[in-house]
């Protein structure tokens, strides 16, 4: 058997990272298993849909590596194959229209809760005799379709939540409906069940990866599945994923926009394709040597269902920037160069900067995304407005920081070699001539430089400003000190 796994996002919004963690568990089995992985768009409800979410769900799916086999289905474009499917039903005698308005529903709903019944349609409709039914269609009363549940129990075959022992009742299930009120314009109007149940068998579907919350819909789409004569596929339900004991829901990211809970709001903070994907995989899965940090290649050979975690899974936003950091970390600087473009170049800084890559490996060990390379080496671009105040307390405000600054100024003016090993030689030679600790000595040249008190090794940041800016930014720092009247402080 070829395995052909499947992602079926509705376009109602953007794609969010539990909907990634579905798509890239069912992508990254397929590939485990030399099978096919498919995209399926659910566009079938037209109110809620989305032309903007289809672009992002591709958009997202493309930046993380997740590509599938064959072009799109659109459900929208399957209506012809729909209707054969539901007349199938129908002349079976295994569906029936239902009349009931939403109030008369709810309060069927409600009456069953406090009599202590399953709050399942109670089959009303099927009291109408077959001229009343006509009577109503015909006078245009809005009706539903819905599946009549045999009975006794439904089994389904999941690998994860308990196999054969995902057992529903019938009773508990109940008649659903398979389609919504029609319309003049759009008189079938089929529902998910339907719809999902119809697709995954005509696309060859043999593994349904998917969210814990589908599992009563699963039951109910095997129902559909021997109503079809259809082989059911095996399903794999995912637990939930917690954010601080409470689902992950699209509202987290109103209420803290740090850390969106969109895909591609994450890329554009700066996460990484690679460790995105890492991160999202751990959320339910681990590997057997209980490695952690992946690219996606490694992924793809380590991934099995048999090691998914039947519990919850917890989304640390401190793990996923560590991982983001190392993935980071592995790229080379030339690599890093080129993913950092766009955020210099919306800072208005020069991207095409011939020392950038150099610049970049001094930092990339502090750095855990994308944009805090702009911070971090924002000062090679622009000398220093001001100085940390902290800083100029501590390092400006002494008697001996101007006689720092003057010297090595002066050292630095007179070398032929401007390189890191003569910078570094001749700042260790400074130290050992004027008497002091590099405590004392270096955040005075490195606060003049960078306006900072932390920054990478003073001859690198001066072997990339250049002699002549090293030069004026050191020139600066003295006269700051003697403006504000600094240096004579003790």
């Amino acid at each position: 058997m070829t395995v052909v796994t499947r992602f079926a996002p509705s376009p109602t919004g953007f794609l969010h990272l539990g909907g990634l963690r579905t798509a890239l568990y069912n992508w990254l089995y397929a590939r485990k298993m030399g099978g096919q992985f498919l995209l399926r768009i659910e566009d079938t409800d037209r109110e809620r849909h989305n032309e903007a979410g289809v672009a992002q769900i591709l958009e997202a799916l493309e930046w993380i590596g997740i590509t599938p086999d064959q072009d799109p289905v659109y459900q929208s474009q399957r209506g012809d194959i729909y209707a054969d499917y539901f007349q199938r039903l129908k002349d079976q005698g295994l569906i029936y229209p239902a009349f009931e308005t939403k109030e008369e529903l709810d309060a069927m709903r409600q009456k069953a809760m406090a009599e202590k019944r399953p709050a399942v349609y109670d089959r009303s409709a099927l009291s109408l005799s077959e001229d009343e039914v006509q009577s109503k269609i015909a006078a245009g009363v809005p009706h539903v379709w819905r599946f009549k549940v045999p009975d006794g129990d439904t089994v389904v075959p999941d690998l994860l939540m308990g196999g054969d022992e995902c057992r529903f009742a019938n009773t508990q299930i109940g008649d659903f409906a398979i389609t919504r009120p029609g319309t003049a314009d759009d008189p079938l109007q089929v529902l998910y069940n339907f719809v999902v149940t119809v697709d995954d068998a005509l696309m060859g579907i043999t593994h349904v990866i998917r969210g814990v919350e589908h599992l009563g819909n699963a039951a109910k789409q095997t129902l559909l599945y021997k109503a079809w004569g259809l082989e059911s596929p095996k399903f794999c339900h995912l637990p939930l994923i917690l954010k601080e004991g409470k689902k992950m829901s699209k509202r987290d990211e109103e209420a803290d926009p740090r850390f969106p809970v969109s895909v591609t709001t994450r890329r554009d903070l700066g996460y990484l394709s690679a460790a995105t994907a890492n991160y999202v995989a751990l959320l339910g899965w681990s590997s057997p040597d209980e490695n952690e940090l992946f690219e996606l290649d490694a992924l793809v050979q380590n991934f099995d269902l048999d090691r998914l975690s039947k519990s919850n899974a917890n989304f640390d936003e401190d793990k996923y920037l560590h991982v983001n950091g190392w993935h980071i970390r592995q790229r080379s600087n030339a690599d890093l160069v080129v993913l950092l473009k766009p955020y210099f170049d919306d800072a208005g800084y020069d991207s095409s900067a011939p020392w950038l890559e150099k610049a970049v490996h001094l930092v990339k060990e502090r750095c855990d995304l994308l944009f805090e390379f702009v911070d971090a080496l924002s000062y090679f671009y622009e000398a220093p407005k001001d100085y940390e105040e902290k800083g100029v307390n501590k390092f400006f405000k002494t008697d001996i920081s101007q006689n720092i600054l003057s010297t090595v100024r002066d050292r630095i003016a007179g070398l032929d070699s401007f390189n890191p090993e003569t910078l570094e030689d001749l700042l260790h030679k400074t130290v050992e001539d004027l008497g002091l600790k590099f405590g004392k000595f270096g955040p005075v040249i490195r606060l003049a430089l960078t306006g900072r008190m932390q920054s990478p090794g003073l001859a690198e940041v001066m072997d990339i400003l250049g002699q002549d800016e090293t030069l004026t930014r050191l020139d600066a720092a003295v006269s700051y000190i003697t403006e504000h009247d600094l240096g004579a402080v003790a």
